[in-house]
């Protein structure tokens, strides 16, 4: 009996060493469950991993650079307001002029005749009214002679003021001083009020003109400091906000700004390059957290506090944005430890066990 016992269990160890041989898996598969079953026990005994960080205050200043270019201060393209021959040409290219300073004049000599003639008749005919005048005191006139007198003399005087108007028009004064542009036209040349004969720029100040993201629309006003430098030197320089549009472009969906800056050396050229640094805001305390540990749901944001490892779900207030950070204006104080890293996989209450811990600081 023993001895068919002893072949029994040498026959069910062979079967089993044949089995195990022929289906490994069948072992390993079971194990790997256990395996994996245990590890799926202490991941829901130790919560959820996640990478946090402590909330911290620092010194912000929300600065941006903006594309932008310079404009003159003031700018006009000389024209004639009537058509006739340059007579005299009175100014250089690239000549600084004054205010009110003779720059061009046409010839109108054929109203500068019919104004002679006229001024005499002018003098004619105020003597008239005048002498109708004494007639009509002494009753020697009616008063109807003396007002087509007192006409007449008036009608004089209008025609000679007209007729004065239209000689200053050949006259071209600079309506501001500047520096004169290149010159389109030559003495003796017929212009006509189409004709192009030359620009007049003022540069100092000069203006710079840029725009603004609409999402900074609120924070861009007159009197904010900027500093920018030109494309054609490398050095930094201050300028004033003076005007904002007070639309919003709907197809770039940018601000447009403008502000001034002295440009007394005249380095500055209307029409240059420029890059703008605009400071929106500065902060002392502001408190910044890394975008990915926002979350957007039905009341606007909300970011994961770690409280005694769970985490618990705070909606917040968001103010500026960086590239890789958002700033917190209300919802989150110095101190809080908040998810930074894990955040999707995160639920209201959810226990959680922290891989890495940040300390907030910069």
């Amino acid at each position: 009996m023993n001895k068919i016992y002893i072949r029994i269990v040498a026959l069910l160890a062979v079967a089993a060493t044949i089995v195990y041989l022929l289906f490994p898996n069948l072992f390993s598969s079971n194990a790997a469950e256990k395996q994996e079953t245990a590890k799926t026990a202490s991941s829901a005994i130790k919560g959820i991993v996640i990478d946090a960080q402590i909330v911290n205050t620092r010194k912000f200043s929300n600065d941006i650079v903006l594309a932008g270019s310079l404009l003159a201060n003031e700018s006009v393209d000389l024209a004639s307001e009537i058509a006739g021959k340059i007579t005299k040409i009175y100014f250089e290219e690239g000549q600084f002029v004054k205010k009110g300073q003779l720059l061009l004049t046409t010839n109108v000599d054929d109203l500068k005749a019919d104004l002679r003639r006229l001024k005499f008749t002018a003098e004619l005919s105020k003597e008239t009214e005048q002498r109708q005048k004494q007639l009509l005191e002494s009753e020697a006139i009616s008063k109807e002679e003396y007002d087509i007198a007192y006409t007449n003399n008036k009608t004089n005087e209008a025609a000679i003021a007209s007729l004065e108007a239209q000689v200053k028009r050949s006259q071209i004064a600079a309506p501001f001083a500047g520096f004169i542009g290149l010159r389109y036209v030559s003495e003796g040349s017929y212009i006509t009020p189409a004709t192009e004969i030359a620009s007049l720029y003022n540069v100092n100040p000069i203006k710079l003109e840029f725009s603004v993201p609409s999402r900074y629309s609120t924070l861009i006003k007159a009197g904010n400091a900027i500093t920018f430098s030109s494309e054609a030197e490398n050095i930094n320089r201050k300028a004033t906000v003076y005007a904002v549009e007070p639309q919003i472009d709907p197809i770039t969906r940018t601000l447009k700004v403008r502000a001034k800056c002295d440009n007394p050396d005249n380095m500055l050229i209307p029409g240059q390059f420029v890059r703008v640094q605009l400071s929106i805001e500065s902060n002392d305390d502001a408190i910044l957290i890394p975008t990915t540990g926002i979350m957007p749901n039905a009341d606007g944001h909300l970011v994961f506090v770690i409280k005694q490892g769970e985490a618990r779900a705070q909606v917040v207030k968001l103010g500026v944005r960086t590239a890789r950070e958002v700033e917190i204006v209300q919802g989150l104080n110095k101190g809080d430890t908040i998810a930074v890293a894990g955040v999707a996989q995160l639920k209201d209450r959810a226990l959680v066990s922290i891989k890495n811990l940040a300390g907030g600081e910069h």
